[in-house]
């Protein structure tokens, strides 16, 4: 096994893990909502706004990639407020994103696990499927326990985690990839901006760690 260099693709994917956990980055929408005299945006332009950042931020590139990768081409993310704050001027949303899938669950890991796997040892593989990619990544991972003992524990993590997550899952089904994030939306002339603000409570679900 290539210990080196399959630690290199998981430090990878942890960096596109962690991209895809800065969705809510800089956009515009339109506001909609009086409470009080205070014009609240909506929760569709909250989301309107944090996809039009993923489609534009060159920071989030990896995102858009992690999003195809486990959804599929046509895979969308569901952005769900749970909660909107007013301060004095600007707008604190707190939401969490969901993955709707264009296929089913196995094709996506079996894409992601083909992506994670070094392109030499992929083609030496004899049978390209997902219990083969899965059984390869796995002994990987016992392999790496003395040389690199925390990605060796990362890796088993993200194959039991990403398991539960996709395995069962089929077209149009939700995913949950994060919760508890949290940005701030101000008025801008042109509609809404959104800053992403950092968040104790920011948990990710259903991602490579």
């Amino acid at each position: 096994m290539n210990a080196p260099a399959i630690s290199n693709r998981l430090r990878t994917h942890s960096l596109v893990a962690a991209a895809t956990a800065c969705l809510a980055l800089t956009a515009c929408s339109r506001g909609a909502d009086d409470r009080h005299g205070i014009h609240f945006p909506s929760d569709s332009d909250i989301a309107q706004a944090l996809q039009v950042d993923l489609d534009k931020d060159p920071n989030s590139a990896k995102a858009r990639e992690m999003v195809k990768t486990l959804g599929g081409d046509q895979g969308t993310l569901d952005y769900k407020v749970q909660k909107v704050i007013y301060r004095q001027g600007a707008f604190e949303a707190h939401y969490g994103v969901s993955l709707r899938m264009a296929r089913s669950g196995e094709e996506s890991l079996q894409r992601l696990y083909a992506s994670m796997i070094p392109a030499d040892a992929l083609k030496q593989i004899p049978e390209q499927t997902l219990a083969s990619y899965e059984k390869w990544l796995a002994d990987s991972a016992a392999s790496m326990e003395k040389s690199d003992p925390r990605q060796a524990a990362a890796l088993k993590a993200s194959l039991e985690s990403l398991g539960k997550c996709y395995r069962q899952a089929k077209a149009n089904d939700r995913v949950e990839l994060m919760a508890g994030l949290t940005a701030l939306i101000s008025p801008a002339r042109d509609g809404w901006y959104a800053d992403k603000l950092q968040s104790p409570s920011a948990q990710l679900h259903c991602l490579p760690l």
